[in-house]
């Protein structure tokens, strides 16, 4: 495995990512490391997160997917979350040539990134109830493999 370079840019049209940590494997089992990067604008203003988890646990090929992201709800409408995964597909490549992207049923606005991203679905998926988003009420998911390279 080949990581980046520490200068080269993870960026794509009005968004830069910025890593601000990596967060270990937590001890339970199904939960894995991830990159916690910070999505900037062009002002350099921070906009929202992107993770990148590492792993292919039970949760993250059924529930959790290798990718999630927030956009600050003062800057969602604006493709900021499209570009921030566009921006990541270098340092995806360095892990993985195909990743599961999920979303919830019912989150319309990740279902037009996912599908604009040229991700595959793969399937409809229970959360199982011993899942942490289980608790967090989350009940089925959209699966989809994206392969970051055809972007």
């Amino acid at each position: 495995m080949t990581l980046l370079h520490s200068d080269t840019p993870l960026s794509s049209g009005p968004v830069h990512l910025h890593l601000e940590k990596t967060v270990p494997v937590p001890p339970d089992g199904e939960l894995v490391p991830f990159f916690h990067f910070k999505i900037l604008n062009a002002e350099k203003n921070v906009v929202g997160h992107i993770n990148f988890r590492i792993g292919n646990t039970r949760h993250i090929l059924k529930c959790a997917g290798h990718v999630g992201y927030e956009i600050l709800p003062e800057h969602r409408g604006n493709s900021l979350s499209y570009h921030a995964c566009l921006a990541l597909r270098k340092f995806i490549t360095c892990f993985y040539s195909s990743i599961i992207l999920t979303v919830n049923p019912e989150n319309e606005a990740s279902i037009r990134i996912i599908e604009k991203l040229g991700a595959t679905f793969k399937s409809m998926e229970e959360v199982h109830p011993n899942d942490p988003a289980y608790k967090s009420g989350a009940r089925k998911k959209q699966c989809y493999v994206w392969i970051p390279d055809k972007s």
